[in-house]
C-alpha cells in the first residue's frame, strides 16, 4: 500500500531529524554562516512549522477541500516575540516530537483512497492528502544537512 510507504518515509524523516538535533552541543546552537539559520533558528522553524502541517493534515482529513493559508518562514523567525535566535531549543524539539507523532497516528487511519483528498492553498492551489505527506517528510530531511553544515564550519 501507497500510505504504508509514505507512513514509513515519515516516521524515518522524523527520527533522523530529531537524532541529528539531540546530537547539537550548546556551542553548536548559534553556529553558521552569516546571514543565514542557525541550528537553533532551524529547530524552531521545524516545530512551528510542524504544528502548521499537523493542523493542515486535520483539517484535510475533517472537511475535504478546506481551504489553508501560507504561512512567512521569514515572519516567524523575525519575531522577537518567537524567539528563534535565543530561546531554549527544548521546547521546541518536544513540540516536533509531539506534532510528528500525532500525524503519524492520525496517518495510521488512512486508506491509499485518501490519498486523494484535497485541500486548496493559497499560494500553491489544490493539494492532495499525497502531496502534503511527501512535502511534510521532506521538510526536516532538508534541514539536517543544514544543521550538519552550519556545525561543521
Amino acid at each position: 500500500m501507497r500510505i504504508e510507504e509514505l507512513l514509513k518515509s515519515y516516521e524515518d524523516a522524523t527520527k533522523n531529524f530529531l537524532d541529528a538535533a539531540h546530537k547539537l552541543q550548546p556551542a553548536d546552537l548559534d553556529k553558521g554562516p552569516e546571514g543565514e539559520w542557525t541550528p537553533r533558528m532551524v529547530v524552531h522553524h521545524l516545530a512551528h512549522a510542524d504544528a502548521y502541517c499537523l493542523t493542515r493534515i486535520i483539517q484535510v482529513l475533517s472537511e475535504p477541500g478546506t481551504t489553508i493559508r501560507s504561512f512567512s518562514e521569514e515572519a516567524l523567525a523575525g519575531s522577537e516575540i518567537l524567539a528563534y535566535r535565543t530561546a531554549p531549543i527544548e521546547p521546541a524539539l518536544a513540540l516536533f516530537a509531539a506534532t510528528r507523532s500525532e500525524t503519524a497516528r492520525l496517518l495510521h487511519n488512512v486508506s491509499d483512497a485518501d490519498l486523494a483528498r484535497t485541500c486548496q492553498h493559497s499560494e500553491y492551489g489544490e493539494l492532495t492528502l499525497e502531496a502534503m505527506i511527501i512535502h511534510f517528510t521532506n521538510h526536516p530531511v532538508g534541514h539536517i544537512q543544514q544543521i550538519l553544515d552550519a556545525v561543521s564550519k
